[in-house]
């Protein structure tokens, strides 16, 4: 896990508040010395959002228990600023983070007014520490599902917690597809269409088959019928009988007889005649 932080340093060495004096140099009312003492922005964010007061109080318990483990008997009245903000991310670097999340990368930018605002109001600044605390215990539900390249997240902060954004995408998105992703993919278009055309394929063959078999049945049985009918004219021609059931026959007619003998004998003129020549 890395950071990153940037900032802008030009810090005011003294901050800028109303004098205990006026103008007339005459000393104000204990009630304008209360005016001095500034609410914390802390406090400020409760009031106005009263239903995150709660989840604001274990962000900031979380980050005093930061500093006392890590930072505690250390003064920060007297750092100039780019050492308060050494220390600060030195603090920063003590909050681990879930081992799912071991791959990402954080930027923190912090504004001018945000550093001032964090050094003199310790709430503020321990609200910034629990918010990392939280953050950085929030399991990473697709860890281990094959896309581990973790995310890049950038925190902002300025010097109030409405000022605080944050963002984050994941660093695969950044890569665009895996070149032998788009080969496995198009490998298994082509293995598909192929696939699909042999089916096609097989599926005409099938059906080519079908209608010579029907075909050829048709022919058979006409073949059959055909021989049939002939074997049943040459019986009527020969013996005077026809057969109307297997294995039984009926008397023809005196009249179809002497028909039958008559075609016979023209058939015996017309092939002696043929014969004689």
């Amino acid at each position: 896990m890395s950071i990153i932080g940037t900032s802008s340093i030009n810090y005011q060495t003294a901050l800028q508040g109303t004098s205990p004096l006026d103008s007339a140099g005459t000393a104000k009312s204990a009630t304008g010395f209360k005016e001095l003492i500034e609410e914390s922005v802390v406090d400020q964010y409760k009031r106005k959002h009263p239903d995150h007061a709660s989840h604001v109080d274990q962000q900031v318990r979380a980050g005093r228990a930061v500093r006392d483990r890590n930072g505690s008997g250390v003064s920060t009245k007297d750092m100039s600023m780019a050492q308060y903000q050494a220390w600060f991310y030195a603090l920063l670097n003590t909050i681990p983070y879930d081992s799912t999340r071991i791959n990402d990368t954080t930027s923190i930018s912090i504004s001018d007014r945000g550093w001032e605002q964090m050094r003199k109001d310790p709430d503020y600044e321990a609200w910034i520490l629990g918010y990392f605390v939280e953050d950085r215990s929030v399991r990473n539900p697709f860890f281990g599902w094959g896309n581990n390249d973790g995310c890049m997240i950038f925190e902002r902060f300025g010097a109030s917690i409405e000022e605080h954004r944050g963002d984050g995408f994941s660093k695969a998105a950044l890569k665009g597809p895996d070149p032998e992703d788009e080969e496995e993919e198009e490998d298994w278009w082509i293995k598909r269409h192929k696939r699909m055309k042999k089916l096609m394929k097989e599926q005409v063959e099938r059906s080519m088959k079908r209608d010579a078999a029907r075909k050829s049945a048709a022919r058979e049985a006409f073949a059959k019928q055909q021989y049939a009918s002939r074997q049943r004219q040459h019986n009527f021609l020969t013996s005077g009988t026809f057969d109307v059931k297997p294995g039984a026959s009926v008397e023809v007619p005196s009249a179809a007889l002497a028909a039958a003998a008559a075609y016979g004998s023209i058939l015996d003129l017309f092939g002696s005649a043929a014969g004689d020549r």
